[in-house]
């Protein structure tokens, strides 16, 4: 059976800017692996991308490369109304909008790769993490 790895948006935007961190990311998904996230991934990476245009820390040419790199991620797409009750009930630990990564890899069950050192080590984390220790 194929590994299924859930990414949250920060690894996927790290993966897509091509950052030092991105790229230690993307050798822990393992070969062949199906990649998923909630819909408000894309959301969530644009807002860190404007943050990272605004404060220029991208040109615009590697923000258009990371814009690219972002959408030709292989991810398959889950819609978030599947995941609301799930998400709902982990509100007292984490932040909804985590919750519905953790929910989306609870329900899959596969890893969760993300670059957020806070969720890695969130204590109610119940599926395997691919985390960083140190950046």
């Amino acid at each position: 059976m194929t590994e299924r790895v859930v990414v949250d948006a920060s690894a996927g935007i790290e993966i897509a800017g091509d950052t030092k961190t991105g790229r230690i990311l993307r050798r822990l998904i393992p070969d062949g692996a199906q990649l998923f996230a909630p819909e408000h991934f894309y959301a969530e990476c644009g807002a860190v991308l404007r943050k990272w245009s605004n404060g220029q820390i991208l040109t615009d040419t590697q923000l258009e490369t990371s814009i690219e790199r972002l959408l030709r991620l292989p991810l398959r797409r889950v819609q978030l109304r599947e995941l609301f009750r799930p998400a709902w009930e982990k509100r007292h630990n984490i932040t909804f909008a985590d919750a519905l990564y953790f929910a989306l890899a609870e329900q899959l069950d596969p890893s969760l790769l993300t670059g957020d050192r806070k969720l890695a080590a969130s204590p109610t984390m119940t599926v395997p993490v691919l985390y960083l220790s140190a950046t």
